[in-house]
Order: C-alpha cells, then sequence, then structure tokens
C-alpha cells in the first residue's frame, strides 16, 4: 500500500481525483492520514503540466485539449 511504501522511505504521490472511497468522509480521512505519513496529493491535471514542464512540450496543446 501507500503506507507501507512511506515506511520503506519511497516517494508517494497519490492522485486523488483518480482515488475513490465508499464516503467521502472516509476518502478525506484516508487522504488525511497519507499527507500525515509524507505522501503528496495531486490531482491528474497536475501530474500532467508536471510530464510536460512548459508549453513547449510538442503534445502541449493535445493535452491542453484533453483536460479542459
Amino acid at each position: 500500500t501507500a503506507l507501507d511504501l512511506l515506511t520503506e522511505e519511497m516517494d508517494v504521490w497519490v492522485v486523488t481525483d483518480a482515488c475513490s472511497s465508499r464516503t467521502e468522509r472516509n476518502r478525506d480521512a484516508a487522504f488525511d492520514r497519507l499527507a500525515g505519513a509524507g505522501a503528496e496529493l495531486v490531482t491528474t491535471e497536475m501530474v500532467l503540466f508536471e510530464w510536460l514542464r512548459d508549453c513547449e512540450h510538442p503534445h502541449f496543446r493535445t493535452i491542453l485539449q484533453s483536460i479542459k
């Protein structure tokens, strides 16, 4: 699990809009626990833009259209 990876001193990034739980309360509690343990909470859009780095990337316009 993500918590196990954190105990192994791995970098863990949780893509929050790609996660689900039975209830919103449970989801939020899990995110709080993960963040408190050192996980980075990010969104799909954040990950995509970090991969692209800047608007000079050849796939920038394609990705931009996909997330709008």
